[in-house]
């Protein structure tokens, strides 16, 4: 679409006005993380000991280490202002300048070399100790964005992943005394789902409820994903499904995240309970397809999506070369590129969450949370109304890329924003889906029409958590740790994944050290063979969940768990 640059500005700054430009806070808040890092990394590099071990009043100040007497550089001052505080100009003033930029220079030098030493000592440290599940990929894309993102398992990445934990092993079997252990032992065959596969019935006649959702990988490893409440006005029987969903616009050719594992968890709300109850989850499979078939009663029900983490997966190659993303014509006139367009078009319909052609308000919203942190109100809406393509009050796929071309020209050019939206939506410098899986869920009932609604976008943890605890607990195989009666390890073989959950039943936290390098042809979500989680006093957690990573060969689940002492 053909467009005024001047107009386009005007416009853009009166919808900015109102949105409160929320990718730029984003961008400004990250600088603001970056430089705090770097004051206490100055910090620690004079003192060799965290801010938390802090016992004076004295040890905030840095004039030890610029041995000037007039210098007193108060840290907690220096993190939060970006200027330079009084005390440093009367510094500089004092002394003699140039001695001063030698000594500055230094004393920066200084600074990054020993910091990065430690940083990256004590990153590897807690790798070792604790698994690299929260961990991103030390060679990350250099890009504007705010939020990176999972990626699948592909073959080229699978003896990377089945490396992984060497070097942990000679230090955790060193400086780790064990009191005791326990082992299990699953040999999987290949495709071995066969006997549980999902059938689906008979679905003439019945009705279906649909809604499109999304699960985002978080920067600290964190899934984001839509939640759900489904309402069933009466008894029935019930099919439900959840799969990724294909985006290929190419006869023949699918979506590389259909690999990704999808489950979901059906819980029903009690007025007499205070947490959900866990009814059902769809743990047989048929392809790409989850579901579960059964009969539920009138309610309203939560739908909590989830993914075990196994395939979806931080990208590990980076990205060189970056997509170009507008262009101008010889008049000077600003376009989106093709490329671009055809990537928008994607977004459209993974953020169409009713499929029925259009974004409302309530959809476009959660694509504003996801890209910006911030929600769009009500008069920042009809402006758009007023000044892009709508139907129905909703915005429809031209009007939604008239806004993108509107957020160009009001940078006059610069992609900057564009990119952030792009990387918090999942795709890499090549316009590529490799950090996020869209998905679809299908609900059919035999006597009664179903009704589903997004209400949340959060991380699949507490209430998930939970729900998964619950599942596994009701029909795991339990295993004690030997003289340690409250510490129990629960092991649940769902024909096409392995979940572990580790019950401490005492007063105590403990630390549990798990190795899984003898396993075979096996993935699991924290990326290590060699890893120990903390179990808090009277809980249950979540472990590991292991697949395989080559469903056409045999598998073998082979993993120790060890209690440190």
């Amino acid at each position: 679409m053909a467009s005024n640059p001047g107009s386009d500005a005007a416009l853009g700054t009166q919808i900015s006005m109102h949105l409160g430009s929320p990718r730029v806070k984003k961008l400004s808040l990250t600088e603001q993380e970056v430089f705090y890092m770097n004051c206490r990394a100055a910090y620690l590099t004079i003192f060799k000991s965290s801010l938390e071990n802090i016992i004076s009043k004295d040890q905030l100040y840095l004039g030890k280490f610029f041995k000037v007497e007039y210098f007193a550089l108060f840290v907690e001052k220096t993190c939060f202002l970006h200027q330079p505080p009084p005390c440093l100009i009367m510094c500089i003033c004092l002394l003699c300048l140039p001695d001063f930029c030698e000594l500055y220079m230094t004393t920066s030098e200084q600074c990054l070399k020993t910091t990065l030493e430690r940083l990256e000592a004590d990153r590897k440290l807690r790798r070792q100790q604790f698994g690299s599940h929260m961990e991103g990929s030390p060679e990350r894309d250099q890009s504007p964005a705010p939020k990176q993102s999972p990626r699948i398992i592909r073959k080229d990445d699978q003896e990377t992943f089945a490396n992984k934990g060497d070097t942990s092993h000679s230090l955790l079997s060193t400086t780790r005394k064990f009191k005791t252990s326990v082992s299990f032992t699953i040999t999987m065959s290949a495709n071995s789902n066969q006997d549980s596969k999902l059938t689906e019935p008979n679905l003439k006649d019945w009705q279906c409820a649909q809604s499109k959702g999304c699960f985002f990988l978080e920067e600290d490893g964190e899934v984001i994903s839509h939640q759900y409440k489904m309402h069933i006005p009466q008894r029935s029987v019930l099919y439900l499904t959840i799969k990724p969903l294909n985006l290929s616009q190419i006869e023949g050719k699918c979506s590389p995240w259909l690999s990704v594992d999808t489950a979901l968890y059906i819980l029903k709300e009690n007025e007499d309970q205070a947490e959900p109850q866990l009814m059902c989850f769809t743990e047989l499979q048929n392809r790409e397809v989850f579901g579960w078939t059964g009969e539920l009663g009138p309610g309203i029900y939560w739908l909590i999506p989830s993914t075990t983490g196994c395939r979806l997966r931080k990208e590990i190659k980076p990205v060189t070369e970056e997509a170009q993303l507008v262009y101008r014509d010889e008049t000077g006139e600003l376009f989106l590129t093709s490329e671009f367009r055809s990537t928008l078009s994607e977004i459209f319909e993974v953020i169409d969450l009713d499929g029925n052609g259009l974004i409302s308000l309530e959809e476009y919203n959660f694509f504003e949370l996801r890209t910006s942190g911030e929600k769009c109100d009500e008069d920042a809406w009809a402006v758009c109304r007023e000044n892009f393509d709508t139907k129905k009050n909703e915005l429809t796929k031209q009007g939604f890329m008239d806004l993108h071309l509107m957020e160009a020209n009001d940078r006059e050019g610069d992609p900057l924003d564009l990119w952030v939206t792009l990387h918090s939506m999942g795709y890499n410098k090549a316009l590529q889906l490799t950090e996020a899986c869209p998905f679809i869920i299908n609900i059919y009932a035999e006597k009664c029409k179903p009704k589903i609604k997004a209400v949340h976008m959060e991380a699949c943890s507490g209430q998930l958590e939970r729900a998964i605890c619950k599942s596994v607990l009701d029909r795991s195989d339990a295993k004690v740790m030997d003289g340690y009666e409250n510490i129990i390890v629960h092991t649940c073989n769902y024909d096409t994944w392995i979940t572990s959950i580790i019950e401490n039943k005492s007063d105590d936290k403990v630390i549990i050290h798990i190795n899984n390098e003898l396993s075979k042809n096996c993935v699991n979500n924290r990326g290590l063979n060699i890893f120990a989680v903390e179990v808090a006093p009277r809980s249950t957690m979540v472990c590991q969940h292991v697949m395989p990573l080559n469903e056409q060969q045999e598998w073998i689940y082979y993993c120790v768990y060890s209690l440190i002492s």
